[in-house]
């Protein structure tokens, strides 16, 4: 299954932290630094659960590395709960 973030969403870092606003809900939301660089790629294009993790295995330490798909699951998890990314639509980006 591939992910995007949903339209319209505004992210701004403040030091290891990110904060996301949802204009259209007003909703928004303080993500860690993993979340949110997560969230930067799935704003720039709609990704794979195995394109993140893979992603996620290059930027956790060493030794969280092995548990990279663990991580990326709980990740996609939390940020699909919080209504911040979604499956695409089948014309997205037409």
């Amino acid at each position: 299954m591939r992910f995007a973030a949903i339209r319209g969403l505004r992210l701004r870092h403040f030091e290891d932290e990110a904060v996301v606003f949802d204009p259209l809900s007003w909703d928004a939301h303080l993500l860690n630094p993993a979340a949110a660089a997560v969230l930067e790629m799935l704003l720039e294009a709609p990704c794979s659960e195995a394109e993140v993790f893979a992603f996620l295995a290059e930027v956790l330490q060493p030794s969280e590395q092995p548990e990279a798909a663990t991580h990326g699951k709980r990740l996609l998890d939390h940020l699909r709960s919080l209504g911040l990314i979604q499956p695409p639509t089948p014309n997205a980006g037409r």
